[in-house]
Formats: structure tokens, sequence, C-alpha cells
């Protein structure tokens, strides 16, 4: 009876943890040559809260984004999982991003809404999409790595060896100077 117990309280932890993760399907297929999407950084810490990513819109047409997004990770098998999130995930998207032609802008993608760590080792990517002037939708995706000591290092190369691990990771680019007489 209490192998009958465990085996069950197994199985349903194994289901639990299933239902985190579903295969990730774009909701438009086809994505453009003259925009690109961006993380500002390759490597994340596993505590990051936020990640910031880039527009560049390098087309003639003005474009639009809404600040609704999914967080992905690469699974072993090589395909994208989609994180559920921790409650469910509910974005307002009344508030619209617009990109000039021929320009850049960026955005915060509050992460923490999906998980409170990343996997150390693991590769993610922010998913979400933009229109154009004429209504046409496309998907994009920014991929960036969860990976503590290389985070650190691309910390130090960036700041020339003067900073350290970012200090608030929820408003991106803030670092924390590292004392000399440590």
């Amino acid at each position: 009876m209490k192998k009958i117990i465990i085996t069950l309280l197994c199985f349903v932890l194994l289901l639990s943890g299933c239902e985190k993760l579903q295969k990730a399907e774009p909701y438009y297929t086809e994505t453009r040559d003259d925009v690109t999407f961006y993380t500002e950084y390759e490597y994340c810490f596993d505590d990051e809260s936020s990640i910031r990513c880039f527009w560049k819109n390098e087309s003639k047409d003005s474009l639009s984004f809404y600040d609704t997004f999914e967080l992905h990770v690469l699974g072993d098998d090589g395909e994208w999982y989609r994180i559920m999130g921790k409650e469910p995930v509910t974005f307002n998207t009344n508030y619209c991003h617009g990109i000039d032609p021929e320009s850049e802008s960026s955005d915060r993608y509050d992460i923490s809404v999906y998980t409170d760590k990343l996997d150390d080792g693991k590769t993610y990517r922010i998913s979400t999409f933009f229109f154009d002037d004429n209504g046409n939708n496309y998907q994009v995706y920014a991929e960036f790595v969860c990976d503590n000591e290389l985070a650190e290092e691309e910390m130090k190369k960036v700041s020339g060896g003067q900073f350290d691990k970012r200090e608030d990771p929820g408003y991106g680019g803030t670092f924390e100077i590292l004392d000399p007489n440590k």
C-alpha cells in the first residue's frame, strides 16, 4: 500500500510539472527581414525579473507592438516550450508602442509573471508580435541564455571590468560598482 501511495504521489508531482510547459506555437507565421528583435544582453542571471529587448525597424513603414508576450524555453528535444505563468497571465493590450521607420526602440518584459527563477544553462526567448500600417501581423523572437557565470563575464566586459552583477535587473542596466579594496 505504501508503494502505491508513493507511486501515485510521484505521478501527481510529474503531472503538475507538465502543466508549467506547453509546446510553443506561433500566433503568426510571417516575419520581416527589415525588423530585428533582440535582447540587451546575450546572457542573463537566473534571478532576472525582466529582460530588456530592442526593436530595430529598418523599413520605410511605421510599426506597432503591444506589451503582450510569452516566455519560451528550449527543451532538450530541440523544441520550444511556452512557460505557463505562476498564475494565469493576462495582459492589458491597450498600451501600444510605435516604432518609426528606420529607428530603434526598446521595451522591458517582466518575466517574473512566468517564473521566479530561470534554469541556469537553459536557452530562453521572448515571443511577441507586431503589425504594420496595413494591418499585417508578424511574429518575432528574442533569444537569450541563462548562465550566471557568462552573464557575470558579459557584465565585466561591457563595463570595462568596473562593474559586477547587475544590482537591480528590474530596472535594467544599473550596476553595482566593485569595491577595489575587497
